[in-house]
């Protein structure tokens, strides 16, 4: 008798638990529905696709140096030709005002032509903001720390051509004001160039290898960019000096939307170089959790590792490692070389080309870290 109570009693749970996962797969179905409605609003259905989309997202936090932040980072995402080669192009418009009252505005285009044959990417930034300086070095410590008030305009345009299948070249330009700067006693009657202000031009040239399956989500392929840029004050601006810039990027695809990604960045200075135009160790593409301008030199190199999965549906996730420094000659990149690591979130805002929204949590040592939200994935 017991044993029937027992077997029925089993059944009965059986039977609940049944139901119960029919109930989750009859939401689960329901919330992919309302995903792919939510999509074809979006994107248009797969009869008429559309060719252009704009995308919001909104930009926020509280900072001790700017009080609360508030913005918008908005994204058109377009492709320039009808033809099934052609990349896709975007053109963002970042701004952010704070409650002291500073505001940061960054335009970006990133335009590929028919067919791959020429790509423009220029960005203008005009900064009334602050920014901490910690003075130069790879061991300087927190109570260096000062905060810095200025003004900014930049501005980098880079035109190049493909030549053959994945391989471009072209020059480029660079322009960068510094004005209206409100130091900080420590470091007021410091000779560090540029940090009163400072305007310089530059001129140079850039070679891209790109072979990359796609550019916001590459799954497969590698980039690698070498380019010189050189400023003279006989030309215009204030100061002389070479930057010599190296970016390898490398993407294997583990299984379906799965990717192992390694990136891998130099940066070497030569001359009277201004304070803002050394290699910085830190910012939401490469060694996240570093405050941008925690460490700056002449000389950089950083390797990030990043591993990135998808969840379910349109959500994903990430885990990064990597290692860098910054340093006065090459071989004080050797000396005190710091870790980073972290993980993130990711959310598919456009699925035809894997545009992806990003949070991403960034540590590094002695208690730097970092919360990053914007657009498409670091590299």
């Amino acid at each position: 008798m017991n044993l029937n109570k027992n077997l029925l009693l089993t059944y009965l749970l059986l039977g609940l638990f049944c139901l119960h996962s029919f109930k989750i797969v009859a939401q689960a179905s329901r919330l992919e529905r309302c995903i792919n409605w939510g999509y074809k609003i979006i994107e248009g259905d797969t009869a008429k696709h559309k060719k252009s989309f704009l995308i919001l997202l909104p930009i926020w936090g509280v900072s001790p140096e700017t009080g609360w932040q508030l913005g918008l980072s908005s994204g058109f995402v377009m492709r320039l030709s009808n033809d099934s080669i052609t990349r896709p192009s975007l053109a963002r418009l970042n701004w952010q005002f704070t409650e002291f009252k500073q505001l940061s505005i960054r335009p970006t285009i990133d335009l590929f032509f028919k067919q791959n044959t020429y790509y423009l990417k220029g960005q203008f930034v005009y900064n009334d903001f602050n920014e901490y300086f910690w003075g130069i070095g790879n061991q300087t410590p927190d109570i260096d720390k000062e905060q810095n008030e200025f003004k900014q305009m930049k501005l980098n345009f880079r035109l190049l051509k493909q030549n053959i299948k994945g391989l471009y070249i072209g020059p480029q330009l660079q322009y960068e004001k510094l004005f209206q700067m409100e130091l900080g006693p420590k470091y007021f009657n410091q000779a560090i160039p540029g940090l009163r202000g400072f305007e310089s031009f530059g001129l140079g040239l850039v070679l891209v290898y790109d072979n990359r399956d796609e550019i916001f989500y590459s799954k497969k392929g590698s980039y690698i960019e070498i380019s010189g840029l050189w400023q003279n004050k006989n030309l215009a601006g204030q100061y002389s000096y070479e930057n010599y810039f190296i970016d390898a990027r490398h993407f294997k695809q583990l299984w379906k939307d799965n990717v192992l990604a390694f990136q891998f960045l130099a940066n070497f200075n030569n001359g009277n170089i201004p304070y803002r135009q050394l290699a910085t160790l830190g910012n939401e593409n490469y060694m996240r959790g570093y405050y941008n301008g925690r460490y700056r030199d002449k000389h950089l190199f950083s390797f990030q590792t990043e591993l990135r999965t998808v969840i379910w549906g349109p959500l994903g996730a990430v885990l990064f490692g990597g290692l860098g420094n910054v340093g006065n000659t090459i071989a004080d990149l050797s000396t005190h070389i710091k870790p980073n690591y972290g993980l993130g979130i990711r959310g598919v805002l456009l699925r035809k080309d894997h545009i992806n929204f990003r949070i991403d949590w960034g540590f590094g040592e002695e208690k730097n870290k970092g919360l990053y939200l914007t657009l498409h994935e670091a590299f």
